[in-house]
C-alpha cells in the first residue's frame, strides 16, 4: 500500500516546510494539500482546544496552490491537492494551475477535485446550487483539456505541455455518492473518498470499476483519506477523547443519519449531509458545548482512526482487503494531544508508515 501525507496548509509556509521535511523522512509516497476557507471548529470554542496555543486561529489556510509551488521545488513527491472544488475555480484555470506545477514542481502535481462543502463557499457568496452536476461539467472539461489541451467544444485550448517525466497530471475524484462515484470511474485517475466501513468501501470501489469499465477505461486508483490520532494505544486516545469532549465535535463532518443511529439530532438538522453542508461557525457554541460530551466514543471511531501505529495499521488493512491502494494519512494529532506529546509521536507516525508499507 502506498502513504501519502497530508500537509496542514494552516499558518505559515514555514510551518508546512517543516513537515513535508518530516514526511520525506518517513519515506511517505505523496504529498496532498487541503483546501479550506473556514475550519472545522466554532472560532468561539477554538480557545479551549489544546492546540490553540500552537495555532492562534483555527481559519489560518494558506492557498494550497501556492503551498504546491514552494513545497514542489524541495521535494521529488508528487503533491496534490485533496481535494479543491469546482465552483471557485473553473475548468480552465484549474487545467493552467495543474500544469504549471505539474512541470514546475519535481515531482509532478496530482489536482484532487471534488463537489466542494458549504462552508468554504457559502459565507464567501459563491453559489452552491447542483454540486454534483458541477463537478461533472468540470471534469468533462477537466478530462478534455489535459488529455487534448483543447475545452470538448470550442476554441479554447491549452498551449502547454501536457506531459513531462512524471507523464500527464493526474485527477482524482473525491466522490462517496452513487453519481459521484459513477463520474470517479468515467473521468479520474484517482479515487479518494472519506472513511466508511470496510464493506461499504468494497461496495462502492465495485461501482468506480464498473463505470471505469463503461467508459473503456483503466480503473482509477483507490485511495482513502481517514482522519487518525495517535496515541500509546486506542483506550488512551479514547480517554483522551473522554477527557476533551470537544474533540468529539469533529463528528460534525458526519450525517445526520449516523448521529440518528446514536439516538442524537445533528446540530445542523436532519437533513445535513455533514462534511458538505456543515458550516460550524453558524452553529451555536454553547449547544456544541452541551452536546459534545453526549457523542459516544464508538460513534467518533466511525469517522476517526484512533490508536497507536499497530492499531490504526489492522484498522487499515481491512480496506487494503477491500481493495485499497493508496492511502492518505490526514493525522490531527496535534489538535488533541500537547506540543510535547505531538511531538513525541511522531515516531509512531514512522511505524505506522512501515507497518502500511509492508501491506
Amino acid at each position: 500500500m502506498k502513504v501519502g501525507m497530508m500537509m496542514p496548509t494552516m499558518q505559515s509556509v514555514e510551518v508546512n516546510e517543516a513537515m513535508l521535511q518530516a514526511a520525506i523522512a518517513f519515506n511517505a509516497d505523496s504529498i496532498w494539500l487541503p483546501d479550506h476557507l473556514l475550519g472545522i471548529s466554532h472560532p468561539a470554542l477554538w480557545p479551549e482546544y489544546r492546540a490553540a496555543a500552537q495555532l492562534t486561529d483555527p481559519d489560518s489556510w494558506l492557498d494550497p496552490f501556492c503551498v504546491a509551488a514552494v513545497l514542489g521545488r524541495q521535494t521529488s513527491l508528487p503533491i496534490g491537492t485533496c481535494v479543491t472544488d469546482c465552483v471557485r475555480r473553473r475548468p480552465a484555470d484549474l487545467a493552467r494551475t495543474t500544469l504549471t506545477l505539474h512541470h514546475s514542481n519535481k515531482g509532478g502535481f496530482i489536482l484532487g477535485i471534488g463537489s466542494g462543502e458549504a462552508e468554504s463557499l457559502l459565507p464567501f457568496g459563491y453559489d452552491f446550487t447542483r454540486p454534483v452536476a458541477r463537478l461533472e461539467e468540470s471534469l468533462k472539461e477537466l478530462r478534455a483539456l489535459l488529455d487534448t489541451g483543447r475545452m470538448p467544444q470550442g476554441v479554447g485550448r491549452m498551449g502547454l505541455p501536457l506531459q513531462n517525466h512524471n507523464g500527464r497530471p493526474q485527477i482524482w475524484v473525491a466522490g462517496n455518492g452513487p453519481k459521484a462515484l459513477e463520474l470517479t470511474g468515467r473521468y479520474g485517475d484517482g479515487w479518494l473518498p472519506g472513511l466508511a466501513g470496510p464493506d461499504h468501501y468494497a461496495d462502492q470501489w465495485r461501482q468506480v470499476r464498473a463505470a471505469a469499465h463503461a467508459a473503456r477505461r483503466e480503473p482509477p486508483i483507490a485511495g482513502l483519506f481517514p482522519l487518525i490520532v495517535l496515541g500509546d494505544s486506542r483506550e488512551q486516545v479514547r480517554t483522551l477523547f473522554e477527557d476533551q469532549p470537544l474533540l468529539k465535535l469533529v463528528m460534525l463532518l458526519s450525517p445526520a443519519s449516523l448521529w440518528q443511529q446514536y439516538d442524537l439530532e445533528h446540530p445542523a438538522g436532519s437533513a445535513c449531509r455533514g462534511f458538505p453542508d456543515v458550516i460550524p461557525h453558524a452553529l451555536d457554541p454553547n449547544l456544541l458545548r452541551r452536546i459534545a460530551p453526549r457523542i459516544p466514543i464508538k460513534m467518533v471511531e466511525e469517522l476517526t482512526l484512533l490508536g497507536n501505529a499497530a492499531d490504526i495499521a489492522s484498522r487499515l488493512r481491512e480496506y487494503a482487503e477491500a481493495g485499497l491502494q493508496h492511502v492518505v494519512l490526514c493525522d490531527i494529532t496535534g489538535l488533541c494531544q500537547a506540543p510535547s506529546e505531538t511531538v513525541r509521536l511522531l515516531s509512531e507516525l514512522g511505524r505506522l508508515r512501515l507497518l502500511l508499507s509492508s501491506e
